[in-house]
């Protein structure tokens, strides 16, 4: 076993340093001599350096690296040097330290990634975004992008549009926070669209809402583009002066209203199937458990595929790795009052005959504390890797008159469900889906 884990120390891509409890080094792997420009005799017994010529800067980095390992906790810097050959170079240093009998320390192993490629990414990336940033920042016309659901940037055109004395009024809300509830659901149909299709959006009148909840009229072009590596929207529009906003594309419902069309809200989610098996959860293995039935809709069918794609991407998320068993469920189901009131928003369901869209992760799981900032917007910020967030799905739930509800378990196993008034639902037997078109074969493969 010792030959073996020694041949694949050896082999591993990874600079690998161990030491005795005095800091100097005792073995080191092909990739460490590479990196330090030594061979192995030469290293032994050295002390590794990673500023040579920045006696501050080594200094500082032993006495963090020191103080660390002699507390028994791991050390870790990212730090910028140069290789043997002159080139600059970004390492991802990790020191752990070993242990003896008791508490006593007997030395370190460290283990150190060549990190040079993903930080001139990301220097690009930054770089790019500060030219954009340049370039649109005094521009007369309001630009502003929002990801995610919420507003990432607004140049001082969009500021003042909106009546915001500073970006911090208007960047890190939900984009929905300022458009006309009316808009709502137009505005999450030309979102997904532009996600599916990545074309720009016509260009439309919209009704805003300033800081202050005040109306205005806006002309909006929006086009997709990418914000720190995440897709994005790019919002430019001017104020329309007497000229009247676009039609609401829904009326608020009321006892006269006219009926809308009637959809297959499980045909709905079969045509999402890959996008779901090929975007929100390409590594997990997806299967489908839908009842045939119909929802009334006021409006168009976009909104509602935006919904689903929230709740689905939001248990994909929960995902740890991505991977797992992943059942998206539709279904009727007569609530009670108390399952009615264990939905968010509170008190916006009633006892009754519902259809639910349901999105079950076997092995999802959500850090402490997510569960309650959920549906907050920031959620993907504060709590990486555990998906999205719900503030937006939930905004779509609330235009559909719909709510949604969690349901974690302790051990794993996350069930998100959006609950929807049912129009004119037609019970049928349940038509079970494993191993859906396409991806399905493959993502039970991984």
């Amino acid at each position: 076993m010792q030959r073996k884990l020694l041949w694949f120390a050896m082999q591993a891509e990874q600079a690998i340093f161990v030491g005795g409890d005095d800091g100097r080094v005792e073995w080191a792997n092909e990739a460490a001599c590479r990196l330090c420009g030594a061979k192995l005799e030469e290293l032994v017994g050295r002390r590794v350096h990673l500023f040579p010529d920045d006696a501050d800067a080594q200094r500082e980095a032993a006495d963090h690296i020191g103080s660390r390992v002699a507390a028994g906790q791991r050390a870790r810097l990212e730090v910028a040097i140069r290789g043997p050959d002159g080139r600059a170079l970004w390492i991802d240093l990790e020191v752990t330290p070993m242990r003896g009998e008791g508490t006593a320390a007997s030395g370190w192993f460290a283990v150190a990634y060549d990190v040079t490629e993903r930080r001139r990414a990301q220097d690009a990336v930054a770089e790019s975004e500060e030219r954009y940033r340049r370039l649109v920042e005094d521009a007369p016309e309001p630009v502003a992008v929002h990801s995610e659901g919420r507003v990432v940037f607004a140049n001082a055109a969009a500021l003042a549009l909106l009546g915001a004395s500073s970006s911090t009024e208007v960047v890190g809300r939900p984009i929905f926070d300022f458009l006309h509830p009316d808009y709502h659901a137009i505005a999450a149909e030309r979102i997904m669209k532009m996600e599916l299709v990545g074309d720009p959006a016509e260009v439309i009148v919209e009704r805003l809402l300033r800081v202050d909840g005040s109306p205005v009229d806006v002309e909006l072009a929006a086009t997709p583009v990418v914000w720190r590596g995440a897709p994005a929207i790019q919002l430019s529009g001017r104020p329309v002066e007497g000229q009247p906003a676009a039609p609401a594309p829904r009326a608020a419902p009321t006892a006269r209203a006219p009926r809308g069309r009637v959809i297959d809200l499980s045909g709905l989610v079969l045509e999402l199937a890959p996008w779901i098996e090929g975007r929100l959860a390409p590594r997990a293995a997806v299967s489908f458990d839908l009842t045939a039935a119909r929802l009334e809709l006021a409006g168009e069918a976009g909104p509602l595929a935006a919904l689903v794609r929230a709740v689905v991407g939001q248990a994909a998320g929960a995902l740890r790795g991505g991977r797992g068993a992943l059942l998206v469920r539709t279904r009727v189901a007569e609530l009670s009052a108390d399952e009615a009131a264990s939905f968010v928003p509170p008190g916006s369901l009633h006892r009754g005959s519902y259809l639910l869209v349901e999105a079950i992760a076997d092995r999802g799981q959500l850090p402490p504390g997510a569960a309650v900032a959920l549906f907050a917007p920031g959620f993907a910020e504060r709590f990486p890797d555990s998906g999205p967030g719900l503030a937006a799905g939930l905004e779509l739930a609330r235009a559909h008159r719909g709510a949604l509800r969690v349901h974690s378990q302790p051990g794993g196993g996350l069930r998100i469900s959006a609950a929807l008034p049912q129009g004119d639902t037609e019970r049928r037997r349940p038509a079970r889906v494993h191993s859906v078109p396409r991806r399905s074969a493959a993502n039970e493969a991984r």
